[in-house]
């Protein structure tokens, strides 16, 4: 039996199996956007686990030298003390945002949580609804799953009260399902697990529009988004709005776990004493990995590199007219293939090219490498997809 076969049969022996679609891979290093399993086989990461390998690729040295650094002085000491790399790293997010304040978490859905309380708080006894959009995806804990599309929710209802959906891009189907007990909007600037989506700036604007007539509160949930992922440093900041607050996750820490809720001015201190904690949120070690990271897209130009990468990589992909192949689209290094067909079967045949996509709503491909990936190797993993579409 070979090393990987030895761990996936241990994987299916002592993990839950929650992971729908999981592979007969065990990863064991990884380096920039290059991984290797337990075999020793090569590949290349069109990825970036989820997005959680981060925008600067897999054990980036800046981001490694300032988790070694960090793990021999201190790992973590409790929410009743703060820590320099926290602060930091709070001020680096709300600098290149909107300013406000900054909760620190441990995952995106921990992070759309936090929103929750704070759109209940901020609007007020007896306004609680929430309207969110078809396909979209918020988290699997069980408030964060309420506003998350229906079927992920099958065996666990009844979700929270006043959990509303709309169609994603219809403004008057958002005014009309607005009343005097909604108190915010969920919405995600792109959305990533409904398909890659891509709304109108026009759509965007509306919904800000909606929550400054009704008083009501927009959360843009940019765990998938941000930082830097779509050629911003939020993705939000492509419509030229503001929203009231917003969900960091995946991507922060360079492949550490943190995540942020960042409330706007208006509603920073709404979360204050006793309302809301996580014991290890915003320890130093996943901070002090935030900080190195932000640093890096920052001194490497990587929100330039997304925007600039990203639509060379689409407009290669809508040049080779492929016919299996219905749209591209996306923004930045977010971007998803539309198939005439399920696209399991080329997400396989990639990975034993050495290449590895991801499917998502059966029949999007999507691509999210790192935003440090040389040209050579994202000429290569195109090439690879390519040959992999054109062969389907």
């Amino acid at each position: 039996m070979s090393e990987q076969a030895r761990i996936v049969e241990a994987t299916s022996k002592y993990l839950t199996p929650n992971y729908a679609g999981r592979l007969p891979v065990a990863m064991t290093r990884g380096k920039w956007s290059r991984i290797w399993d337990a075999d020793g086989n090569e590949y290349i990461d069109f990825f970036a686990g989820f997005g959680g390998a981060g925008v600067t690729g897999h054990c980036h040295p800046a981001v490694v030298s300032a988790i070694r650094r960090q793990a021999g002085i201190l790992l973590c000491h409790g929410n009743l003390y703060t820590n320099e790399p926290q602060v930091e790293l709070a001020r680096r997010i709300t600098e290149k945002g909107f300013g406000g304040k900054v909760f620190f978490c441990h995952s995106g859905a921990e992070a759309v949580e936090a929103a929750m309380k704070l759109v209940r708080l901020a609007a007020g006894q007896g306004r609680y609804k929430t309207i969110s959009f078809d396909h979209c995806f918020h988290g699997r804990t069980m408030g964060a799953l309420s506003l998350t599309s229906e079927k992920y929710q099958a065996g666990f209802e009844p979700m929270l009260p006043g959990s509303v959906k709309a169609p994603f891009g219809d403004l008057e189907a958002v005014a009309a399902a607005i009343d005097d007990q909604t108190a915010g909007i969920f919405v995600e600037p792109i959305q990533g697990e409904g398909g890659v989506n891509v709304p109108a700036a026009e759509f965007m604007q509306g919904l800000r529009k909606l929550c400054d007539q009704h008083n009501i509160l927009l959360v843009c949930d940019e765990v998938w988004t941000a930082p830097a992922r779509t050629g911003r440093w939020f993705a939000h900041q492509h419509y030229g709005i503001t929203p009231d607050a917003m969900t960091l996750a995946k991507a922060l820490g360079g492949g550490a776990p943190i995540a942020a809720m960042v409330a706007s001015p208006k509603y920073q201190d709404v979360l204050g004493p006793g309302k809301h904690a996580s014991t290890m949120g915003g320890n130093p070690l996943c901070a002090a990995a935030g900080v190195a990271t932000m640093q890096v897209i920052e001194s490497e130009g990587l929100v330039e590199r997304a925007a600039e990468k990203g639509e060379k990589l689409m407009s290669a992909l809508r040049r080779a007219r492929i016919g299996c192949v219905k749209e591209v689209r996306g923004k930045g290094m977010m971007i998803g293939i539309e198939l005439d067909k399920p696209g399991k079967d080329i997400v396989s045949a990639c990975l034993a090219r050495g290449l590895l996509i991801n499917c998502t709503q059966d029949t999007v491909l999507r691509l999210a490498p790192p935003l440090t990936t040389p040209d050579s190797l994202l000429n290569k993993g195109l090439w690879i997809l390519i040959n992999v579409l054109k062969t389907a």
